[in-house]
């Protein structure tokens, strides 16, 4: 006979200044994720920005039973918001290795819930359009962000120096 396990829910709220070192710790993941170093002073003055204009930006914060498991920035430029560093710890993103790819095991998407949680955020700032950045061959990000509703807009080359 198979048991049915019940759910832990999984609360999302707007970032207090006491979620520093649960951002932290989400990004060093995140960094980690891109192959990219993370820079604590800019993260630092980047999180207190959320909290000195409140109305241009924004952070969720995702948390299973007091946990951190992810987390959505947005800024408010103008008439568009930029979402940033959205991150979701592995057990938490729904999805199941078939080989080389990743297939959803549930319709409750994390990262859905982070995102429709930012974009209200920027259509309450006025804003009329919602950007994201994401790095080419992020396959479970990309289709999470088109099942949303995203397009690809325009490309970003970059040359390293």
């Amino acid at each position: 006979m198979e048991t049915k396990s019940e759910e832990i829910p999984i609360e999302i709220e707007m970032i207090q200044e006491y979620d520093y070192d649960d951002t932290v710790r989400l990004m060093l993941c995140l960094c980690e994720l891109v192959g990219t170093k993370f820079d604590e002073d800019r993260w630092q003055n980047t999180f207190e920005k959320h909290f000195l204009e409140p109305e241009k930006y924004a952070g969720f914060i995702a948390r299973k039973e007091g946990t951190p498991v992810g987390m959505i920035f947005v800024e408010i430029r103008g008439n568009y918001g930029v979402i940033k560093n959205v991150y979701i710890i592995p057990e938490e993103r729904y999805t199941t290795p078939v080989g080389p790819i990743r297939l959803p095991k549930t319709d409750k998407h994390l990262g859905e819930l982070l995102l429709k949680r930012a974009i209200k955020f920027i259509q309450e700032s006025g804003g009329k359009e919602a950007l994201i950045n994401l790095k080419r061959g992020v396959t479970p990000a990309e289709k999470l962000y088109q099942r949303i509703g995203f397009k690809e807009k325009y490309m970003v080359l970059s040359k390293k120096l």
